[in-house]
């Protein structure tokens, strides 16, 4: 037991988030079965006026589904996006990209019902954690556009790619049913560019000519390795990198 608990105590940020989702999603089903729980409890309501009665609703939502296919489809995606971005950044801000979007989600699930009623023609609860998976879908892929995953039967693609077909089909299924969905899908779309839009707009541009004497073998070098790196995961896969290679490489974008 103790050897669980320390297990569990190093946890990450996507290992904890997915351990929650699935234990919430047992425990509900189970207290559900006996009911002795409701979903409404923890599901975010469609106008502002009911969520200001269940105000803790804007986050619970994303820790609870009602489906076991909404889980296991919204977990495997957070587990390939997520494990990509914590090569690249840091659990904390994994947390709070992946919390804000919820927010973020589930208000602009809120305002489009309020903007545009019409449009929902079975009013239903929100659940699920896909406004957080979008955020940092959406981060991770603004921040390394170029970087590809090997997809069974499809072969590698670009994270860029995969997002903008992820964009494409949520505005198309807008008018096709279940709208607040994929409204909250947006809002956490918007919400994972924010940062990214936040943390770009705060680095200090370089200047590699600032400098009283330019030393061009200094420069050259780092740049080609870095491009030798990245030639080696767009033929082979981030898996193919030695741990050397994938440190090198995180050093660098904290540099960047």
């Amino acid at each position: 037991m103790k050897k669980l608990i320390d297990k569990i105590k190093e946890f990450n940020a996507l290992e904890t988030i997915i351990s929650i989702e699935v234990v919430l999603f047992l425990v509900a089903k189970l207290l559900y079965a006996v009911k002795m729980f409701s979903f409404s409890t923890v599901a975010l309501p469609y106008t502002f006026e009911a969520w200001f009665d269940k105000i803790w609703t804007i986050i619970t939502y994303g820790f609870f589904h009602y489906s076991f296919i909404d889980l296991f489809f919204n977990m495997l995606l957070l587990f390939y996006f997520g494990s990509i971005f914590l090569d690249y950044a840091s659990s904390k801000k994994f947390w709070q990209i992946f919390i804000t979007g919820i927010i973020g989600g589930g208000l602009f699930f809120m305002l489009s019902f309020q903007w545009l009623p019409d449009l929902y023609v079975n009013r239903v609860p929100l659940l699920g954690a896909s406004a957080g998976l979008m955020a940092i879908m959406t981060y991770i892929s603004m921040k390394m556009p170029h970087f590809q995953i090997k997809i069974r039967f499809v072969g590698f693609v670009k994270l860029i790619h995969i997002l903008i077909f992820f964009i494409a089909f949520n505005l198309i299924q807008l008018p096709l049913g279940n709208p607040g969905g994929y409204f909250a899908h947006l809002g956490g779309l918007a919400i994972g560019f924010l940062f990214f839009s936040l943390e770009k707009s705060m680095q200090k541009p370089k200047n590699i000519f600032d400098k009283k004497t330019f030393n061009k073998s200094e420069y050259l070098p780092k740049q080609t390795k870095i491009d030798m790196l990245l030639d080696k995961i767009r033929q082979s896969g981030y898996e193919s990198l030695t741990q050397e290679e994938k440190d090198y490489l995180f050093r660098q974008s904290d540099k960047n």
